[in-house]
């Protein structure tokens, strides 16, 4: 049996920065490889002929002659997998629907498809398989919770591994925290599941076999259970760099208190951890409070983000605007906040409610979730709200977060994050010190090269390449850091640029500031 498995385009909105899904040139390259629709297709049992589909990186194939049609989809993929999934049944193909969206509200697909998947699908793709071959499939399949110990190898064979810049490794599920905006612990629960050290180490070698020199450790929270980590990390350390490997660099994402635990950071570096991604969201404990994100409070996070970077850790952070507690002040506060941490790429987003959130539910009660169609149920990947802020419209919150994206991105106050992250950064040991060894491009290098050469056009631009490239010669142990900051940078800068180009005119918020306003 033919079946075509799709993975659909996020929608990134017209104001969106999406330099944490493509590479922003005339090619198309994600950079994180799909491995949502890769692990669906290892776990299809049976007779069947998969052909996989990443939007991120290629169309869709409506002329694909399939009998069946798969769409594994997230909250910002859920509208276009329901195009995706019209067109295919007008045509009068089978359709099914999975992933975290579809699990969360299954009545917002109810009629899109001939049968939904409703939870982890390892725990009914035995049943859904025969039921396939069989010709009989259920209009719902209610899945449970997987044990990832019998999680198979994905099926990156399918894959179309040129066009993904890193692979991926998802090394558990779940979180304990509460954050009141988060719908991961709706879905995946709050005890936290860990996939065995030795299947990571399965998937390791398997990408790295392909080429990859890249990998995400696809995990809601990597610091939480501080006994398997270190399990993770030690395993890793054995792996990455040995036995005539080239180094291999992972990334993940963890929580504030990492910054606590000097060992675990140490053994991040040892293992290549070098890039890891923190929801640092806000300066304003009553903010923080207000969203229950408690790890947060009482902390020094300067200091102690200061802290995890002079362990060996380039940090990604994540920042929000948009609390009932921040006013048209926030925006300043904000770029003030960021300025002073040792951060170069800081991803500003604005608080939405995700459904089944407590935060929609409370957004609801009150009366203030946008009811603009998708919008409610489907908040993109843009700067626009699904709610009414307390202190603000959602335009000014919108114009306010684009001020702040962009002032971030201004080469002045690049220059300076780079530089106080290169002060800081502790070397790789000298076994993965890409500079000591003759190492392979991995997947997608093409890709960042051509972003590089395009971005190496702007003048602005230029002033920040050229200056990377003077850190680089003052401290070469960390040149490969800092290149892959300044590619993901730049991929920002030139989403921004774009942007830029679209807007034709100025507003101002109530700071006096001057914003652009989207087209």
């Amino acid at each position: 049996m033919d079946v075509y498995l799709i993975a659909p385009l996020p929608d990134f909105g017209s104001e969106a920065l999406v330099a944490d899904k493509v590479l922003n040139i005339d090619e198309r390259y994600a950079l994180l490889a799909s491995a949502g629709i890769t692990t669906v297709a290892a776990l299809l049992d049976g007779d069947f002929n998969i052909r996989l589909c990443d939007e991120m990186i290629e169309d869709v194939d409506f002329d694909d002659p399939s009998e069946v049609v798969a769409i594994s989809m997230n909250v910002s993929q859920a509208a276009r997998g329901i195009e995706i999934a019209r067109r295919f049944r007008a045509m009068g193909r089978r359709v099914i629907m999975g992933g975290p969206h579809v699990s969360l509200a299954p009545g917002d697909f109810d009629g899109e498809a001939g049968s939904l998947i409703i939870g982890e699908f390892e725990t009914v793709a035995s049943e859904l398989s025969r039921d396939l071959l069989a010709g009989s499939l259920k209009p719902r399949y209610l899945c449970g919770q997987a044990d990832l110990a019998r999680s198979p190898v994905p099926r990156w064979d399918l894959y179309r591994n040129d066009r993904a810049i890193s692979g991926v490794i998802q090394t558990s599920r779940g979180c304990p925290f509460e954050c009141s905006f988060c719908d991961v612990i709706q879905y995946l629960g709050r005890v936290q599941r860990h996939k065995p050290i030795e299947n990571v180490l399965v998937e390791a070698q398997v990408l790295y076999d392909l080429g990859y020199r890249s990998i995400n450790l696809s995990d809601d929270n990597f610091t939480v259970h501080r006994k398997k980590s270190r399990v993770l990390l030690e395993g890793l350390a054995g792996w990455n760099g040995r036995d005539g490997r080239q180094p291999v660099q992972f990334a993940t994402q963890a929580s504030i208190d990492l910054s606590r635990d000097a060992e675990l950071i140490e053994l991040c570096n040892m293992a290549g951890l070098r890039d890891i991604f923190v929801g640092i969201e806000t300066s304003n404990e009553e903010a923080l409070k207000e969203v229950k994100k408690r790890q947060n409070l009482r902390r020094d996070l300067v200091t102690e983000i200061s802290r995890i970077v002079s362990g060996g850790l380039v940090v990604t952070g994540g920042m929000m605007v948009g609390f009932d507690q921040d006013d048209l002040g926030c925006f300043e506060r904000q770029f003030e906040f960021g300025m002073a941490l040792p951060i170069v790429n800081l991803r500003v987003s604005v608080l939405v409610a995700p459904i089944a959130t407590p935060l929609y539910e409370q957004m609801a009660a009150e009366g203030r979730l946008v009811e603009d169609g998708l919008q409610s149920s489907f908040p993109g990947g843009d700067l626009w709200t699904n709610i009414e802020p307390r202190q603000m419209t959602r335009r000014q919150l919108a114009e306010g977060a684009i001020w702040l994206v962009e002032a971030l991105h201004d080469p002045d106050n690049a220059i300076k994050r780079f530089e106080h992250l290169a002060a800081l950064l502790a070397p790789p040991p000298e076994h993965l010190r890409a500079s000591d060894h003759m190492v392979t491009p991995g997947k997608g290098a093409s890709g960042v090269l051509k972003l590089l050469r395009q971005a190496a056009r702007d003048r602005r631009a230029r002033r920040v390449i050229d200056a990377v490239n003077d850190l680089s010669h003052q401290r070469p142990e960390i040149a490969r850091d800092l290149s892959s900051a300044l590619a993901i940078f730049l991929n920002s800068f030139t989403s921004l640029h774009r942007l830029s180009q679209q807007s034709t005119r100025q507003v101002h918020l109530g700071s006096g500031k001057a914003l652009a306003q989207p087209a």
